[in-house]
């Protein structure tokens, strides 16, 4: 809504700017103030400061305070309305700066990281104030809105807006600014009357209590957004209700804030550290009064929205940690349910994933012809988008390759296929490896605008002769160990990733595993698991680990994961590691 459109309601409108500006600036105010008592407290230098952010949270408020027209203006119009707006905005840039400076000093100076939070909570009311006095209109427009909301509730009774008011205790009132339910607790009946007076007239819902017993029942069947507490009471005194109040989990995060006379200084501080929010000296000064319920109001609003937001994520991370868990459980259900067993043959396997879910995966499976298929794959990236990915290779792979007859399927891939000059395979096993081919072109074709790809080494074993023929696309080497534990022969990338392009060649070799031979494959998790001073794992190691006597599978698999897991330590561990052994244990 443009500021030409605004006929009418112009005081109207200046109690809503300044109601507006408050908002942030009250959070100026309240955070800093927080922060300065607790650094008070410590004995910390930096609460000097923190109380010159808090100043310029006051002088911001004062000059908020000042945004009226001048008494001499002829003419009550928009234009006097933006101008008077536009002055004060003007004047208040250094102090919003000088606020921002005085958090990056605290934040600068060794603040301790537990008041972070709260110190970021300033910087992001300072910008948010200065984005408000840049946007005259966006003002305007709130306003129309308000005017057409409380012409829809002067229809509603006076026990429906009394309903309304307390459940919502942030709303405003006006010129009045922030209003609340109030308790006033004290043993003088004139303080009460005064008090409820003073308190009434700024808008705010007043219950008085002569004691705290009776206090104590008014909280048990109402809710109050700030608590007024005489210190000097019978019976119960203050303090001591004050020390229940906050060791109550319903009613310790209710402000409460002492009165008392000024000669009461210390019990006040005791009060303060126990939890109180604020004091108030007795006789009550009106400014003085409202100005310390607004700011204990706003800090409590602002408490509430923390309290809100934090249910918030907390349902929202329960629910997402659920859907993780389920596709974590899914992956899982992609893994062989159980390790191949085949007579001469031994197979183990190891998978560890570093977050919920993993762009890793293996894969042991039967094929016909006495034959079996082994994948190590490795997904680039993380997460989920990875998670999927990996899901849709290692199925494109079972169904290409589970296949006798391919003729139905693109015959594009075939030809990126090639076949070394002594490959003597029997033509089954170049189907079947055809599926490292479909599926490059299949995920490059369809999913090629994502960037994913992946590193796969896919072999097919004769277990009759121990042939095997491979692909290895862009994949970590294969070591295959002889019997007496050397590295007889390493099995490099024949082709490229699979998925980054459609018709990339890949190239077919084949290689015997002898009796006694082990095969393994893992992805780069290992040689790249970092320690916690940050070193790599790296590839000696890993040969070093193939050296060492080991007669099975399975314990080469064991002793090449715990030296890793002993390498990383207490560091947190970078990538998914997996890693698969075939050992030919018979003739």
């Amino acid at each position: 809504m443009s500021i030409d459109t605004i006929d009418q309601n112009f005081d109207q409108l200046l109690s809503f700017i300044r109601h507006e500006l408050r908002t942030p600036i009250n959070a100026i105010i309240g955070y800093a103030e927080m922060i300065q008592e607790d650094l008070e407290d410590e004995g910390s230098p930096l609460a000097e400061d923190c109380n010159a952010v808090a100043d310029g949270g006051r002088q911001l408020l004062g000059l908020v305070n000042q945004l009226s027209l001048a008494d001499d203006t002829l003419e009550t119009t928009a234009i006097a309305v933006k101008d008077c707006f536009t002055a004060v905005s003007l004047s208040m840039t250094p102090p919003i700066q000088a606020v921002i400076t005085g958090v990056d000093t605290l934040l600068n100076n060794g603040l301790e990281e537990t008041f972070t939070p709260d110190v970021e909570k300033i910087r992001t009311a300072a910008i948010a104030l200065a984005h408000l006095t840049h946007h005259f209109d966006d003002l305007c427009t709130d306003f129309k809105g308000t005017l057409r909301a409380e012409s829809t509730a002067s229809t509603a009774s006076t026990d429906t807006l009394a309903i309304a008011e307390l459940a919502a205790p942030g709303q405003t009132n006006g010129e009045t600014g922030v209003t609340g339910h109030l308790l006033v607790v004290d043993d003088n009946q004139t303080n009460l009357d005064l008090l409820e007076r003073q308190l009434s007239r700024n808008g705010h819902q007043v219950t008085t209590c002569l004691t705290a017993k009776s206090a104590l029942a008014q909280l048990e069947q109402n809710s109050f957004d700030i608590i007024l507490l005489d210190l000097i009471m019978p019976e119960t005194n203050g303090y001591e209700f004050l020390q229940f109040l906050k060791s109550h989990p319903k009613f310790q995060f209710i402000p409460v804030i002492m009165i008392s006379a000024l000669d009461d200084f210390q019990n006040i501080v005791q009060c303060i550290k126990v939890g109180a929010e604020d004091y108030l000296p007795k006789p009550f000064d009106p400014i003085l009064l409202k100005a310390r319920i607004d700011s204990s109001l706003e800090r409590k609003r602002l408490r509430d929205k923390e309290l809100l937001y934090t249910q918030q994520v907390e349902t929202l991370s329960a629910l997402l940690q659920q859907e993780l868990d389920k596709g974590r459980q899914m992956q899982k259900n992609f893994l062989p349910p159980k390790l191949l067993s085949k007579p001469g043959w031994e197979f183990d396997a190891f998978f560890s994933p570093a977050k919920q879910l993993a762009g890793d995966f293996y894969d042991l499976f039967d094929l016909p012809e006495q034959t079996v298929g082994i994948v190590i794959a490795d997904v680039c990236d993380k997460g989920v988008g990875a998670a999927l990915f990996m899901g849709l290779f290692r199925s494109l792979i079972r169904i290409f390759s589970g296949q006798t007859l391919l003729d139905g399927l693109s015959v594009q891939a075939r030809p990126n296929l090639i076949m070394e000059e002594d490959y003597d395979a029997q033509i089954s096993h170049h189907r079947i490896l055809e599926a490292i081919a479909l599926a490059n072109n299949y995920v490059a074709i369809n999913h090629g605008d994502t960037g994913m790809f992946a590193t796969i080494f896919f072999g097919v074993i004769n277990l009759n002769t121990g042939k095997m023929s491979y692909v290895s696309g862009g994949h970590e080497p294969v070591f295959i160990v002889d019997v007496d534990h050397r590295i007889k022969h390493t099995l490099n990338s024949t082709g490229p990733a699979v998925g980054m392009l459609a018709d990339l060649p890949f190239k077919i070799q084949e290689i015997t595993l002898e009796s006694g031979d082990c095969l393994l494959g893992y992805t780069d998790g290992i040689p790249e698991a970092k320690s916690i001073t940050g070193e790599f794992f790296g590839a000696p190691r890993l040969q070093g680990v193939l050296s060492q006597p080991q007669t099975t599978a399975h314990a080469v698999v064991q002793s090449l994961t715990q030296a890793v897991t002993d390498h990383i330590g207490a560091a947190e561990q970078f990538d998914d590691i997996t890693v698969v052994a075939v050992r030919r244990s018979g003739p």
